[in-house]
């Protein structure tokens, strides 16, 4: 009797793998790992090596692209991804914002704004979750290091670059080995590399390619934990990614300073984008010199900006917003000669542009018991994510700006 008992108890080891595995398979909720690779373009996974990516693609459902919001930036486009809402209703409008009404400037170097309450509008998804009576945890996430409405993730780290990609993975892991009542059903997990890569390199570059391998052999790591503990299958993976990069060159610079006077403007956001706001009694002559200042430049008043950017309504957005043609930079005239001087001109990547960029659009993928097996779906915007991840843990989710109908299309 003891000999079967201990043969038996062999072969559910096996098949768990551990025992943090056994408790997982026997009182596992609806559970969500959300993945977020910066800087992936949609096509990386046939451009490059990505077997882990083509795997999950191959088990689950695929869009086409996943379009972006306005500004195509890393912190707008992941708050927007567990909030559901676009960058001009949530108010991260940038990477690189003023407060008119306290006078604060955030960006993603300010640890202290990074991690104040105050810039963070809506609710996050693991606020839902935790509300709901469920755990969250952050392997890194734009938004969860700061207290939002009084909360944080229940696990969370401030982000840290040089933390390896294989720790992280297994960060992950060592939480679904947790006992039930502390196992969080909503996970984060954030890589870097590739935006890195591409900003330093180009999006098409060896390097890059490079960059690409690497993280997608983090994702193997995942799948492989998940497999000895029992779990694929059981657990909803989500691949995203905030944009991708479009590559640009010196030989198309637009300078700021050829058309304005910079003593006029305080200078928000420039690159891709320019967000500027004008010294008083200087807007209607700062617009006027920029509007028609070069073809490769399209600049609006803020009450003006595309209805699909919806862009408009937030007060962090600046009165004057510019965003140059896919591959070419505004620039100021020192941070040309910067580059020049540190031999920056090879082909480099960026992002910021408009939307439709094809070059701006990212990844989705989704495998699991919420989502279709073997399926792909047309392109779609970034916003709707967050209708997909509610249904997925079972949770109504928070006023936002997605429609569930294009959820639906990805749910079973």
């Amino acid at each position: 009797m003891r000999y079967l008992a201990a043969l038996l108890g062999l072969l559910s080891l096996l098949a768990g793998g551990c025992a943090g595995g056994l408790a997982a398979q026997a009182d596992l909720r609806p559970t969500v790992i959300l993945v977020s690779f910066d800087g992936w373009r949609w096509d990386y996974h046939t451009t490059f090596s990505a077997p882990n990516v083509r795997r999950v693609i191959a088990e689950g459902v695929h869009a086409e692209r996943l379009i972006p919001s306005f500004p195509t930036k890393t912190f707008p486009n992941h708050y927007t991804v567990v909030t559901g809402l676009y960058p001009g209703h949530h108010g991260i409008v940038s990477n690189n914002i003023l407060d008119p009404a306290t006078g604060r400037r955030f960006s993603l170097s300010n640890r202290r704004e990074v991690q104040d309450p105050m810039w963070w509008g809506g609710e996050p998804l693991w606020i839902r979750v935790q509300n709901a009576g469920q755990t969250a945890a952050a392997m890194f996430w734009p938004g969860s290091e700061a207290p939002i409405l009084g909360q944080f993730p229940r696990f969370w780290s401030e982000f840290d670059a040089t933390v390896p990609g294989n720790v992280r993975v297994d960060r992950v892991l060592g939480w679904l080995d947790l006992p039930e009542a502390e196992r969080p059903t909503f996970m984060t997990l954030y890589f870097e590399e590739v935006d890195a890569a591409a900003h330093n390199t180009g999006p098409d570059s060896r390097q890059t390619g490079d960059a690409v391998r690497r993280v997608d052999g983090y994702l193997g790591r995942l799948l492989r934990g998940l497999d000895e503990r029992g779990l694929r299958g059981r657990v909803n993976l989500l691949l995203t990614s905030d944009h991708g990069l479009a590559e640009t060159s010196m030989d198309r610079v637009i300078v700021l300073d050829d058309y304005v006077s910079l003593a006029d403007v305080e200078v928000i956001d420039i690159g891709p984008m320019l967000g500027l706001h004008a010294k008083a009694g200087r807007e209607g002559a700062v617009y006027t010199a920029l509007a028609d200042a070069h073809p490769r430049l399209t600049v609006y008043r803020r009450a003006e900006t595309p209805e699909r950017w919806h862009y408009r309504d937030h007060p962090r957005i600046p009165p004057i917003v510019g965003v140059a043609d896919e591959g070419w930079l505004v620039l100021h005239r020192s941070n040309v000669a910067e580059r020049v001087a540190r031999r920056l001109v090879g082909p480099r990547g960026e992002h910021g542009y408009d939307p439709e960029a094809t070059s701006m659009h990212g990844l989705f993928a989704a495998a699991g018991p919420a989502f279709k097996r073997g399926a792909t779906v047309p392109a779609f915007e970034n916003v709707h994510v967050y209708q997909a991840l509610t249904a997925a843990l079972g949770l109504t989710p928070a006023p936002n700006d997605g429609n569930p109908a294009v959820a639906a299309r990805l749910l079973r």
